[in-house]
C-alpha cells in the first residue's frame, strides 16, 4: 500500500529521484488505497482507474488541494455532488448513514 502523505510535495521531499507527475500519481493511487478503493459516498468499490478524487470543501469555496479535502468517488457520485456542500448533498441522496459520515469527517479534520 502507498503511504498517505499531506500533498504530492511530500513525496518529492521524501523520493528524490521522483518527478513532479509521478509524485502526484503516487499521492492520487494512495488517497483512493487508503479508502480501500471505495467511494466515500455511495459505498461502492471500484477498480483504482475507475474513482475520481472529489473535493470535500469544493475549490470555488476555497477548498484546496490536499489530503485533508480529497476523498475517492465514483464518477457519478462526483458529478451529482458538483460543488454542494458534501453532507448535506450524501443526507439528502443516500439518507443519514453514520459510519460513513464518520470516515470522512476523521479524514477531513
Amino acid at each position: 500500500m502507498t503511504p498517505l502523505l499531506p500533498s504530492p510535495d511530500h513525496y518529492l521531499q521524501n523520493l528524490i529521484t521522483m518527478t513532479s507527475p509521478q509524485a502526484k500519481r503516487m499521492w492520487r493511487r494512495a488517497i483512493k488505497e487508503h479508502f480501500n478503493c471505495q467511494c466515500v459516498y455511495c459505498g461502492e468499490t471500484y477498480e483504482l482507474h475507475e474513482l475520481t478524487l472529489d473535493h470535500v470543501r469544493p475549490r470555488c469555496f476555497g477548498g484546496e488541494d490536499l489530503t485533508s479535502n480529497l476523498v475517492p468517488s465514483c464518477w457519478k457520485c462526483n458529478q451529482a455532488k458538483g460543488s454542494q456542500n458534501w453532507l448535506t448533498w450524501m443526507r439528502q441522496t443516500f439518507g443519514i448513514n453514520p459510519s460513513r459520515e464518520g470516515m470522512i469527517l476523521s479524514h477531513i479534520n
